[in-house]
């Protein structure tokens, strides 16, 4: 559902609230507004008289391309956020837009798998402590690190969740990360943890050092033309090296 009023931009923003409890406000409900003037995507999905999912974007260029931004997407009902992207693609290409970007934390599988699984996007940048510190119950005890992920919404999409085994640039030992390196010109393996929100709440050590691991192997690989292409297992992500092997 198209959201479009004050009181659309009013239940957008206690959703949000709502996903991300014990923070801020994800997104202010007359910034909501004030992007819905000027031609901003935002829409909900609805079930049972109640928002049981919604997504926020903008217009903006992304190296030198015309972009759809899609800030913030949440869902508290299974399959919802693959519904609400496909809606934002359909949305986007409607408004001649051929490429939709967003960010997310590496360390949330689930994340990961839908975005380049399900979606077929690319991973293609690294940005340390993003969004700074954050308060919220999924994020507090942790760095803001996150990857931006690029779908071309032109390319034919081919799902790349693997089980072969491929080599691995981390390794999971006794539940916590080690960082080898990268080998060059082929694709590398990237473990992260099964649940880091709990994690998170657990208080755990491991927190940190998964942070740092993965930050090593992705923070110099993606910003040097590599990207994150699929996943292995639902456990690792897929590290494709550049087409021309630099």
């Amino acid at each position: 559902m198209a959201c479009e009023s004050p009181q659309d931009a009013d239940n957008v923003a206690a959703f949000f609230r709502s996903i991300w409890a014990d923070g801020p406000d994800v997104v202010p409900m007359d910034l909501i507004l004030a992007m819905l003037h000027v031609g901003a995507y935002c829409t909900t999905a609805n079930y049972g008289g109640k928002i049981v999912g919604a997504s926020l974007a903008f217009r903006g260029f992304y190296n030198g391309e015309h972009v759809l931004h899609s800030h913030v997407t949440a869902s508290s009902e299974p399959g919802t956020g693959y519904a609400l992207k496909m809606h934002q693609k359909q949305w986007a290409l409607d408004h001649d837009i051929n490429t939709i970007t967003w960010t997310f934390d590496p360390l949330v599988r689930r994340n990961g798998f839908l975005n380049l699984v399900k979606l077929g996007a690319r991973a293609v940048e690294y940005s340390p402590n993003f969004y700074g510190t954050m308060t919220d119950a999924i994020n507090a005890g942790d760095e803001s690190d996150r990857v931006v992920a690029l779908w071309d919404l032109s390319a034919n999409h081919a799902p790349a969740d693997h089980d072969q085994e491929r080599h691995a640039a981390v390794t999971v030992i006794q539940g916590a990360p080690e960082y080898h390196g990268l080998v060059d010109g082929i694709e590398n393996l990237v473990h992260v943890p099964q649940d880091i929100e709990a994690l998170r709440k657990d208080g755990s050590p491991s927190v940190s050092q998964w942070r740092a691991a993965v930050r090593a192997a992705l923070l110099p690989a993606l910003n040097e033309g590599w990207a994150l292409t699929g996943m292995v297992n639902r456990e690792a992500y897929i590290m494709t090296p550049p087409k021309d092997g630099k």
